[in-house]
């Protein structure tokens, strides 16, 4: 539960975020059909710092002109309505106190639990009255109806430096986007209408709308065409990689080839064949 929890806390993180946050390198597996994600070995193929680099390396943005520069103040204040101080960590705990909780109170289920913890089938399960379960769940944990509550209530608390963290950054960002997207006329008119009654509202609630029931329950029913999608991504992916000449492995490899490989590496020809990994053999992360 500790495992769903945190994925849970992540894949919310991921929906608000603008940016993309990399706390630490994690590695993404599968653990009995749940997604595990746990923190990478200590001197493993890419550890934090160069996961960190590499992910802030995807997203360069092009420096802003001198017109856009000018226009960064005008954006800056439009933003500060938008997204006063500490609203960006209200919203991110808002959106995880809806989503996470319920979510979790599905896996603290009595027959969840029964069945995760009893090599029981469903329908012993089913023929057990819920006094029993309850006395049942309470021999194996005390805390059983609290856990996953109190999971949640540590994961949210835990939140605010990360929450504290990435609200300037995003902040400027959003300034330095609308300082390149809305020109000086586009910026005033903007102002102008968050100076209104309507247009103050609808500054603060703005950002807020992604996080709102509505529209989490609107994606959340799109879910099984994206699943679905995925299916056909990975035949389709399939199909262009085809077309591709095969890996080759040390079999495969010509004699010159061999010697060159060994030379480019500085081994003696005869190491060689322990040191290439069979293509498909290598570690890579999986994700369910």
């Amino acid at each position: 539960m500790k495992k769903t929890a945190f994925s849970l806390a992540l894949g919310t993180l991921s929906l608000g975020l603008s940016a993309p946050l990399a706390a630490q390198d994690i590695e993404i597996g599968k653990v009995e059909g749940e997604v595990a994600l746990e923190p990478a070995e200590a001197g493993g193929a890419m550890d934090e710092a160069a996961v960190l680099a590499m992910m802030s390396g995807m997203f360069q943005a092009e420096p802003l002109t001198a017109d856009q520069e000018a226009r960064l103040p005008a954006a800056t204040a439009i933003v500060a309505t938008m997204m006063p101080e500490g609203f960006y960590g209200e919203m991110m705990r808002d959106m995880m106190e809806k989503t996470m909780r319920p979510m979790m109170a599905m896996f603290s289920e009595p027959d969840f639990i029964l069945a995760s913890r009893l090599t029981l089938d469903e329908a012993a399960i089913a023929e057990l009255g819920d006094a029993e379960k309850r006395e049942l769940l309470t021999m194996l944990d005390p805390a059983w109806d609290r856990r996953a509550d109190t999971m949640v209530d540590a994961l949210i608390a835990n939140m605010g430096g990360a929450f504290a963290a990435v609200e300037p950054p995003v902040r400027a960002g959003l300034a330095k986007a609308y300082a390149v997207r809305f020109d000086e006329a586009q910026l005033a008119d903007i102002s102008s209408f968050f100076a209104t009654p309507t247009g103050s509202e609808f500054a603060r609630q703005s950002m807020a709308l992604f996080a709102d029931p509505q529209v989490m329950g609107a994606t959340m029913e799109a879910l099984p065409e994206m699943v679905g999608s995925f299916t056909e991504m990975e035949t389709s992916m399939e199909a262009a990689l085809e077309s591709l000449p095969a890996e080759r492995d040390y079999a495969d490899l010509s004699a010159a080839q061999r010697a060159r490989m060994a030379d480019l590496l500085g081994v003696e020809p005869d190491a060689l064949g322990d040191m290439v990994i069979p293509h498909g053999e290598g570690e890579e992360p999986e994700v369910e």
